[in-house]
């Protein structure tokens, strides 16, 4: 049993409690997350994938829709994470014995094995829908809680749906892969159909595909697969239904095609064979339908409940947000400045200068509650430049917030927070107008991405451009009338364009080798610096043109792992990019001339820096504190790092008001 990684902590968080087993995607452990005091299941993954760049980008770019998945028979996905040793997976703990516990004590009967097979079906038909096979089913990645809940996990590498080849987490050939995953062919739902079949064969038989103990060598396991026909359930276990065991035997053919096409003519079939509809199989175990399951259950030893960490004490979110709003509240925090003033004013008097609430009064929205969603056709003025706060009063932002992103603003003394919209879409990338009264921003309200105007004073949206692509990334040009914006345009890669601020005379300016995904005016408004992709997945390099698209300059050769962001310095020498290992990225002044390099933070996993309008202050977002995106504002030096908001679900993509 593994024991090098018991009681070592993980990114300052994850302590390893216990080794659980091994799985087709690499060693299981349990952990306790230090924050909230609750088990956690840490699953190492193997060197040949921790150190496989591709692999690590492969998995984290599933990783954010996968996390979004949820199903009472599918253990949710926390995400992929990496220190300079080790690249791990997270997923909740279910505390409970695995299928692996119950195989051991097989053949069941063919109505508890029902249960089983109508949980798993339930879990992967949540995936189908979503476009992802699961393609490493494993007794032991299927437990089992004390409320008798059969739960499927190992979602991490599940595969796109029609991808060719999945990328193998671990060597050898599996004991659940189907025919045409060993031989390197599309797999499709059939192939999960199959995997199950063999786990469904184990708990009526208590024998593998052979008809007894699993081979130990690639080669016997990847004959049996392709080449031997298994015998019948019930000729090994003849308290199998005859016609439950051809069911099995029907979901077990080396064909694909030949095989139930998915899960759901599946468990079908295996209800039909025991004169019941779907309908009527028990969601959860229960020592009448599963004696075998309940048998086990009351044999493990379950861990003690969690003691209440002070964070599980937090009011509602909806609460908080109103508490933050509240003239209240406000005045509550600006009364206690006094006395933490007194008590720590030699050491961190620079704290307190810098968290102060700014002396310019900050004219908020004149409603906390979302803002109408009524269209009017775009205005024919072009903005009249207003002076700005000092250090820009307040920042706007992404807010992931439930299963959508919507837009929010806070001052930025870390009051005020305001959620702007609260829709059924996605809402990306806001920017501040000059008139400092109007808001810019990307949304799929309608269907495709298009650029809009939140009008504070109206209390209204208008739409700015109308189908002509997937908007992203818009920047307003200093004078205020144009917009730069990213635009993918049918199949052809992301595209910068531009459009008057009145929405008129939308027009592409340039096409590069590949997608671009973030755009920003210089502040001179004679150049636009842009990210683009280079053929690295999530990895960007950032150039510099002029407004009319020639003359082009790469600046960010040598610098590894660019994300795709960018900010410019007020006086148009440098901009802000971040960039590092996956996991690890830092924010770095990026010369323009030159290509110097100054790095600004060490540490966190930061992204999306934004200058201040005086260009004191940068705002960022960042993994150190969490495990979802938090905005923080240091100085333009890098120092006194002050966390901004806390909620639990994602902020990211700040900017500050012009």
């Amino acid at each position: 049993m593994p024991a090098s990684l018991i009681g070592k902590t993980l990114l300052n968080r994850y302590r390893i409690e216990e080794f659980v087993t091994r799985t087709p995607l690499g060693e299981q452990y349990r952990a306790i997350d230090e924050r909230s005091n609750k088990s956690v299941t840490l699953t190492i993954l193997p060197k040949s994938i921790a150190e496989n760049a591709e692999a690590i980008k492969e998995l984290d770019s599933k990783s954010k829709p996968l996390q979004d998945i949820s199903h009472p028979n599918l253990t949710k996905y926390l995400g992929i994470y990496q220190t300079p040793t080790h690249a791990f997976l997270l997923e909740e703990w279910v505390d409970g014995p695995s299928l692996q516990h119950i195989l051991e004590k097989s053949p069941v009967s063919a109505e508890e094995i029902l249960l089983y097979a109508n949980a798993v079906c339930n879990a992967l038909e949540t995936l189908y829908k979503k476009n992802f096979l699961h393609l490493h089913l494993a007794p032991e990645l299927i437990r089992i809680n004390k409320n008798g809940e059969i739960q499927v996990s190992g979602i991490a590498n599940a595969q796109r749906n029609g991808i060719s080849q999945p990328r193998k987490l671990h060597r050898g050939t599996s004991l659940y892969n189907a025919p045409e995953q060993i031989e390197g062919q599309t797999p499709t739902t059939a192939a999960d159909v199959y995997s199950l079949a063999v786990i469904l064969y184990q708990l009526a038989t208590g024998a593998w595909l052979n008809g007894k103990s699993a081979p130990k060598t690639s080669e016997a396991i990847r004959r049996t697969h392709l080449d031997i026909t298994p015998a019948s359930p019930n000729s090994l276990n003849p308290n199998i239904p005859d016609h439950f065991s051809r069911m099995i035997l029907w979901a077990l053919r080396k064909n694909s095609g030949d095989r139930f096409k998915n899960t759901t003519e599946l468990i079908s079939a295996l209800a039909l064979a025991l004169r019941t509809s779907v309908d009527e199989i028990p969601l959860r175990t229960n020592p009448t339908t599963a004696p075998v399951t309940a048998a086990a259950l009351t044999d493990w030893q379950f861990l003690p409940p969690p003691k209440p960490n002070l964070q599980d004490d937090a009011p509602p979110l909806e609460d908080r947000l109103a508490a933050l709003a509240s003239p209240k509240k406000k005045k509550k925090r600006t009364n206690f400045i006094p006395i933490l003033f007194l008590l720590v004013f030699g050491g961190l008097f620079s704290i307190f200068w810098f968290i102060r609430p700014a002396e310019v009064p900050i004219e908020l929205p004149p409603t906390a509650t979302p803002f109408l969603l009524s269209y009017t056709p775009p205005p024919t003025f072009t903005p009249i430049p207003k002076p700005t706060d000092q250090h820009g009063g307040r920042i706007a932002f992404t807010c992931t917030r439930g299963d959508y992103n919507q837009l929010c603003m806070i001052n930025r003394d870390g009051t005020g927070l305001v959620q702007l919209t609260d829709m059924a879409a996605s809402n990306y990338y806001p920017t501040f107008a000059q008139d400092r009264d109007t808001l810019l921003f990307a949304s799929n309200r309608n269907g495709a991405f298009d650029l809009y105007l939140l009008a504070f004073n109206e209390k209204q949206v208008i739409r700015i451009t109308n189908n002509i692509g997937d908007v992203v990334s818009p920047d307003y040009s200093p004078d205020g009338r144009t917009i730069v914006f990213a635009n993918r345009v049918g199949v052809n890669p992301t595209a910068i364009w531009m459009v008057n601020s009145d929405g008129l005379n939308p027009r592409l300016v340039y096409t590069g080798v590949r997608d671009i995904v973030a755009t920003a005016f210089s502040p001179n408004g004679e150049q636009v610096a842009y990210a683009m992709s280079l053929g690295i997945p999530q990895e960007y390099e950032i150039f510099i043109m002029d407004v009319n698209g020639r003359n082009h300059r790469w600046i960010s050769e040598g610098l590894q792992g660019v994300g795709g962001s960018i900010s410019w310095a007020h006086d148009g020498s440098h901009v802000l990019v971040h960039a590092g290992r996956f996991g690890d990225k830092n924010i770095f002044k990026l010369y323009v001339n030159n290509s110097d390099k100054v790095q600004l933070t060490d540490g966190g996993n930061n992204a999306g820096a934004s200058y201040s309008p005086d260009g004191r202050y940068i705002v960022f977002n960042s993994l150190r504190n969490d495990d979802q995106a938090d905005l923080y504002i240091m100085r333009a030096d890098g120092s006194n790092q002050v966390q901004l908001t806390f909620d639990p679900e994602p902020d990211w993509d700040a900017r500050w008001v012009e």
